[in-house]
Order: structure tokens, then sequence, then C-alpha cells
């Protein structure tokens, strides 16, 4: 009846717009009541863009302020949720916010416009900053539902579980006063999701079924790809094999109109885990495949660069309005003031001197935090393009396995490869991690690498007695391109075995990193032009990783190359962070 009720109400607006003769304030007013209705009851329409573009001109004609916010807005949902541009959507998201900020009665469309703009950071994993917007606006009781359920999904991401599922009860409970049915819905499944993860498997299989059950009785179709996502993992970690794959395929499949990369993203990795289950580890491989080079175009440093610049230009534009507005206003004081006597003009010079001064003081201050941020985006950019090339050997050595058969190997090799995976996806936002984890990223590719190339070397770790694994942090895998190097163009080409020394020494305030081997040399295996070559990315990278961290800290790290009569050594020096 409820579903009844809301396309009744549609129909009789579409019908009153119809036959409105006249483009005024109320003729857009009806035009957004419309979308705020059914936009996200048919996101797969196509028109909705040309709708809303249209209501932004005609507001624009009228000068409607309050029309060209909520155009604006909904032109960004468009692009942010059914175009997955957040890019395109960041910016009439600032635009809307920029026209409220200006208009005070116009705040309370501020919420809408903030929650959206908190999505991006949001999915863009930048969740400190999400969770300020989210809790800026519980001042706004009327739009705690939303606001509750976002701070619930924040702390879920990290790992918070008993703060995410308080939040995501506290929004279940007001949106159950207002029969907030598709709030109810979306709640319930992530809460089934976050809630499964923690093991409460019983409580987490309830909600989920409570959340599909909505969606089918309500034909709550904006929702539907998303709670089949949820419900595939859930049934999964419930070992539902059959019902896992059911909601994931389907997932799948109805997201193929949405296009949105994110929940494509999450479908295929549950996908993969549901044919591991089943032993089918070539779809399993093919799955994965498809999961990680999507899960590079959904989340990258690239990305987040482009955010981080948006958000500096939107206030930079700001302050150099408010800064225009004090310079007219300095003028007008300055005229008055040559009216009125010397002493005032004297005055009024030594005021805008002292204006200046500060505005060139808070220029410098935004600059420096501008380029922080740069550095470490760019650290983050680099670290990234390290994980390609290792990731497709890797797979191809899997399907190596697959194609003979030897599925108990490709089964151990793919567990290696997957516990390595997480642990460097963890580390992938980190711009430095405990020695002891690194060592135990470097144990695990080194294990992987030894098994691909049928155990043709050994290695040994070494840390300085001096040096406290558990108390300095370094770099995450600031030495894998050298030992990458070492196992392909030194070991590998040598017919006895071979051997992988790396050592972790004090020196000085520093610590010396050293990768030492007994292979071929670089002259045999013309090496030297391979380091100088644009094949050696791994070293270029870690050569920019260093001269960024030397930028940021003011350090000397540096790279040798050692050339041994047998062998070559490479010396990576690093400064030496505590963790107290």
């Amino acid at each position: 009846m409820i579903c009844f009720s809301q396309n009744k109400t549609i129909d009789s607006l579409e019908n009153v717009i119809k036959n409105y003769k006249t483009e005024d304030t109320t003729y857009v007013d009806l035009r957004t009541k419309l979308v705020a209705r059914k936009m996200f009851l048919t996101p797969t329409d196509s028109t909705w863009m040309d709708y809303n573009l249209k209501t932004l001109e005609i507001s624009k004609k009228l000068d409607y302020s309050k029309g060209i916010v909520l155009a604006l807005n909904s032109i960004g949902i468009i692009e942010h949720y059914f175009k997955s541009n957040p890019l395109k959507a960041l910016d009439h998201y600032q635009d809307a916010y920029t026209i409220i900020e200006k208009h005070p009665e116009l705040d309370k469309y501020s919420v809408g416009v903030l929650t959206n703009i908190g999505l991006i950071h949001y999915e863009q994993q930048d969740y400190k900053k999400a969770l300020t917007s989210y809790k800026a606006l519980l001042k706004y009781p009327i739009h705690r539902t939303n606001t509750y359920f976002n701070i619930g999904n924040i702390y879920g991401h990290q790992k918070k579980i008993d703060s995410s599922i308080f939040y995501y009860k506290k929004a279940i409970a007001v949106a159950d006063t207002v029969k907030q049915i598709l709030h109810i819905a979306n709640i319930k499944s992530n809460l089934g999701l976050v809630q499964t993860n923690a093991g409460y498997m019983v409580d987490g299989l309830n909600n989920i079924k409570q959340s599909l059950e909505l969606v089918e009785n309500h034909k709550l179709e904006v929702l539907r790809v998303s709670a089949y996502v949820n419900a595939a993992e859930v049934y999964l970690k419930n070992n539902i094999i059959e019902k896992a794959e059911y909601y994931a395929t389907h997932a799948l499949e109805l997201n193929k109109a949405l296009n949105n990369m994110a929940t494509k993203n999450s479908a295929l990795a549950t996908l993969a885990n549901v044919y591991e289950s089943k032993g089918d580890y070539k779809k399993a491989l093919t799955a994965f495949k498809e999961h990680i080079v999507l899960r590079d175009s959904v989340i990258n440093a690239d990305r987040k660069l482009e955010i981080s610049r948006k958000e500096i230009q939107y206030e930079a534009d700001k302050d150099r309005a408010i800064s225009q507005v004090e310079i007219e206003r300095q003028k007008s004081i300055k005229n008055t003031s040559i009216i009125g006597g010397s002493a005032l003009i004297f005055a009024s010079l030594i005021g805008f001197i002292l204006y200046r001064r500060k505005q060139e003081a808070v220029t410098k201050t935004k600059e420096a935090e501008f380029n922080a941020k740069v550095s470490d985006t760019e650290l983050k950019a680099l670290r990234s393009q390290m994980n390609p090339h290792f990731i497709f050997n890797s797979l191809n050595s899997i399907g190596d396995y697959i194609l003979k058969n030897d599925t108990k190997s490709a089964s151990d090799y793919l567990g290696k490869f997957a516990k390595l995976m997480r642990l460097t996806l963890e580390n992938s936002e980190k711009s430095e991690i405990l020695l002891s984890e690194d060592i135990a990223l470097l144990k695990m590719y080194l294990d992987i690498e030894r098994k691909r190339f049928e155990q043709k070397f050994d290695y040994t770790i070494e840390v300085e007695k001096s040096l406290d694994p558990e108390n300095i942090m370094i770099p995450p895998m600031i030495l894998q391109p050298f030992i990458e190097n070492s196992i392909i163009h030194g070991l590998s080409q040598t017919n006895k075995k071979g051997s992988i020394i790396i050592t972790f020494k004090k020196q000085n305030k520093m610590i010396l990193c050293t990768v030492d081997d007994n292979g071929v040399g670089r002259e045999k295996t013309n090496s030297i032009t391979y380091l100088e070559n644009k094949k050696s990315m791994g070293m270029a990278i870690t050569k920019s990783r260093i001269d960024i961290i030397n930028k940021v800290k003011k350090t000397k790290g540096d790279i040798k190359i050692i050339d041994k009569s047998q062998g070559t050594r490479i010396e990576v020096l690093l400064p030496i962070q505590l963790v107290y």
C-alpha cells in the first residue's frame, strides 16, 4: 500500500508538471519534488541528467537560489552514484554548498550536500575526514538516521565493530519511528555484514534475510544490487555456498545497467572465494584476476590526489573571495580616511600592510599543507605501481598449475598469494609500517618466489641486535624490487644453488638495509643497461620514494649498487623512525 500510494503521488506530480504553463519558482519546486521522489526508484533512466540540467537552467534564469542548489545536488548524485564519477560530482556538490553559504535561509539543504561530500571521502577510504563531516551533521536531528548510518559504515571499515553496530542500531531505531522502509532495509543489510564479520553469525544472517525481504516486498530497486552483494558475502561466511553464488552472480548481472565499479569489485571478490570454496580454481582465478584489475580502477592514488586538489582549490577560491571583499572594504576605509585626515590615512595603510602580511602567512601555510598532501599521495601512487608486475607473474604461475591439473599446488600457492595480497592491501594506505611487519611480508614474498622457481635459492634475514623490529618504522616493501631483481636477473641464470642475504643494521641515525646475492652479477646479464633502462620500473620507483622521504623528513637516504666478484649487493639507507 505504501508503494501504491507513492506511485499515485508521483503520477499526480507528473500530470501537474505536464500541464503547468509558466516557468516560475513554483514550476521549479514541482520539478525538484518529482526528482526527490522518483529518481532513486529508476536509477537506470538516462533522461534524469537532461531533466535536472533543464531545472538548473530555469532556476538560473529566475535567479532562484533554492532551485539552483537542489538541481546541482541532483546532478552531482547522478555523476556520483549513477555514473561512478566522484570527481565531477564533487564539482557540483561544492558549487551547491557555496551558494548555501551565501544564503543562510538555505542551510537545511546543506545536510544533503555535505552528506554526499562526506560519502566521496568515505568511498576513497579517507575515513578520518568522512567521520569529521558526519559528526558535524548530528546537529540536524531530522536527518540523524542517515548520519548514524554513515558513521556506522565508517566504523565498520575501521574494524571498530562495537561502535559500528551501536550506530547502525541507533539509525534503525530512528528510522523505525517514522517507518522509513528504504533506510531500514539498507541499514539492516550493512549491519548484517558487519555482525557476520565480527563473528555474530546468527544475528548477521537474520538481518540480511530481513533486508532482502524488505527489498522484495517493497520493490526497493535502488537497494537491490548492494543488498545482494552484502547477502553474498554473509552467506559465504556462513558456508551456504549456493546462495552466496546466487546473490553474487545476480548482483553482477543487475549491476550491468548501473556500471558501478565499486559494487562490481565487491561482487567479484566474493565470487572468487565462492569458486575457491567449490574447488573450481579456474573460475576462482578468472574472477580474482578481474577483481584485482578493477580494484586498482576503483581506488587509486591519482583519483585521491585529484579530489584533494579540488578541495584545496575550493578552499582557496573561497579565501580569495573573502579577501576580495575585505580589500574592497579596505578601499572604502581608505577613501573615508583621506577625507577625514592624514592621520586616519596613515592608520589605514598600517592596517592594510598588517592584513597583507597575515594573508601571505595564511597562503604559505596552505601551500605547505598542500605540498605535504601531494608528497603523501605521490608516495601512495608510487607504492601502488609496484604491485601489478608481481601480481600478474603470480597469477600466471597459478594458471600453470591449474593447466597441469596440479590442484594441490595451485591451492597452496593461491592461499599464500591471497595472504600476501591481504597484508599488502592492509598496508597500501600506510606510509610506514613496523620493521617486523615488513620482514613478515618479505618472507612471504620470498617463499612464493622460491616455489615459483622450484627452490632454486635459499634466503636469510638478519636484524642487528641493537635494532628493535617492534619499535622501528620503515616504508613498506622498500627492498622488494631489489630482491626481485636478484632472483630474476641474478639467481635464475646460475646453475648452482642461489643465496640471498637480507640485513638490517644501524648506521649513525640511519638504518642500513642490504640485499646480498651470489648470482651471476650485472655484467654477465647486461643488467647495468637494464637498471638504466625504462624496464627497471621497480628501481626507479624506489629511488623516487626515497627522494620524497628525504624531501619531507629532510634526511639523506640513498641507494648504492655494488658489483661483487660473485653476485651483487644493494645498500639502501633510510632514516630511523621510532614508534615511541
